[in-house]
């Protein structure tokens, strides 16, 4: 009974650890942006911090633009001028309805 239960344990905890948190799983409040982002790219700016993002979809890319966004941050280990730093991958943008 003390291996099952140890066993039962280590199923367990491996299972909790092994789920992959999104930065979030709903669409947040952006807004899109040149200034800031790496070497004049575009990026979005949340709670005024802004994240450059190499795939925002040129349907959005306006200065000033307000979308709704789904977005995983990452750390961009590349070694270059325009590079490194946290950024942003969208995996969905729309516009706000009104």
């Amino acid at each position: 009974m003390k291996t099952f239960s140890i066993v039962l344990v280590v199923i367990l905890s491996a299972l909790i650890s092994c789920h992959k948190k999104t930065e979030n799983s709903d669409c947040v409040a952006v807004t899109v942006t040149q200034s800031g982002a790496a070497c004049s790219g575009w990026g979005i700016k949340v709670n005024n911090i802004t994240y450059s993002s190499a795939n925002i979809p040129s349907g959005f890319q306006q200065e000033g633009l307000r979308v709704c966004a789904n977005y995983t941050l990452y750390e961009d280990m590349r070694l270059c001028a325009c590079c490194g730093g946290t950024w942003a991958t969208i995996n969905s943008m729309s516009l706000f309805v009104r």
